[in-house]
């Protein structure tokens, strides 16, 4: 028998992702949305999070932006408290949060029940620096052909 789905606000969902964080727990949560592109896919890939005492930039984290409003972005930059947060298939659109919004951060990209993509590997963050620092035309091209396609 095929094991039920069941969809649960955001709010609600997350919210409880969130105390189990700080609980000490990893979480694992099954992605939304395109603004991750190409790294995860909306409604294929899921994330691995635990809380962590820093952050870096580069860190895919998932923050608390408010009004019950979550995202799972990369930190785009951080000053003092300030941390600037972008997802990689958004070409110009970034979020700002604090420091203390940071619920958790991603340690691994599950695709399927195969594969496992290992955040903190060299060959991984390598990929994910080329990528963001890739010129705005190329991020563009690619991503239009990959939503057209969905190759990888």
């Amino acid at each position: 028998m095929k094991a039920k789905k069941i969809i649960l606000p955001n709010a609600i969902m997350l919210g409880e992702a969130t105390r189990m964080l700080l609980e000490g727990h990893s979480v694992t949560i099954m992605t939304k949305g395109a603004s991750m592109s190409p790294f995860i896919r909306g409604e294929r890939d899921s994330v691995e999070l635990v809380k962590r005492d820093n952050v870096e930039v580069g860190d895919i984290v998932l923050c608390h932006l408010g009004n019950g409003r979550y995202v799972l972005h990369r930190v785009n930059a951080i000053s003092g408290d300030r941390v600037r947060l972008k997802g990689d298939g958004n070409l110009d659109a970034t979020e700002a949060c604090t420091l203390q919004d940071v619920c958790g951060t991603a340690v691994a990209i599950l695709r399927g029940e195969r594969k496992r993509f290992d955040c903190d590997s060299p060959s991984f963050r390598r990929m994910s620096r080329r990528w963001v620092a890739a010129p705005r035309i190329v991020r563009r091209y690619f991503l239009g052909i990959y939503r057209r396609i969905k190759i990888l």
